[in-house]
């Protein structure tokens, strides 16, 4: 990839999200993690995690409504490397009732704490959120311009909530000049 350099695969960490739009209206995010191990693992209080052995595989499944709300959560490890870690599965449950928007990041941390959940878990949780996000999106969109096919009269402004935040959609751009031309500036 770099050059000429002799390589050897030593980890392959696998991150996989799902949505699914259910017939009541609600949405199911499924995020998992995977990290098998290309090389054997030594440790000193247990067993060693063998070559094509997971150290983690994890997930965590998420229940949410078309207002951005968590209305359920469940995660559960498959493989973790110390005894302790199933136990912090439970503590997810305190996401029920949070919504997805501005400060996701921060009150997850808040209501879970660092010592408390998985590591693991809660980087995931960014990537469900995302997930859902990108699923949602096109009923979102749908449902606002069946409203007013102006953006500036949209009643739910989150539909468009990622202008401004990549190059892309820059607010000055060319992508948002194009799309939603009543949004750009100049």
């Amino acid at each position: 990839m770099f050059g000429d350099c002799e390589r050897e695969l030593t980890h392959t960490r696998q991150i996989t999200c799902r949505a699914f739009r259910r017939k009541d209206g609600l949405w199911e995010i499924e995020a998992t993690v995977m990290d098998e191990k290309g090389e054997d693992v030594p440790f000193r209080s247990r067993a060693p995690v063998r070559a094509g052995e997971f150290m983690h595989h994890m997930g965590i499944d998420f229940l949410i409504d078309d207002n951005f709300t968590i209305l359920d959560v469940r995660a559960v490890m498959r493989a973790a490397p110390w005894g302790a870690c199933p136990a912090a599965t439970e503590s997810y449950g305190r996401l029920i009732g949070l919504q997805i928007g501005p400060g996701f990041g921060r009150q997850i941390r808040e209501r879970i704490g660092s010592d408390q959940g998985c590591a693991h878990l809660t980087d995931l949780i960014t990537q469900v959120g995302n997930t859902y996000m990108q699923a949602s999106w096109p009923d979102r969109m749908a449902q606002q311009v069946a409203i007013d096919p102006d953006p500036r009269r949209w009643p739910d402004s989150r539909a468009v909530a990622f202008i401004g935040e990549c190059l892309a959609w820059k607010r000055d751009g060319e992508t948002l000049r194009q799309e939603y031309p009543e949004l750009a500036q100049g």
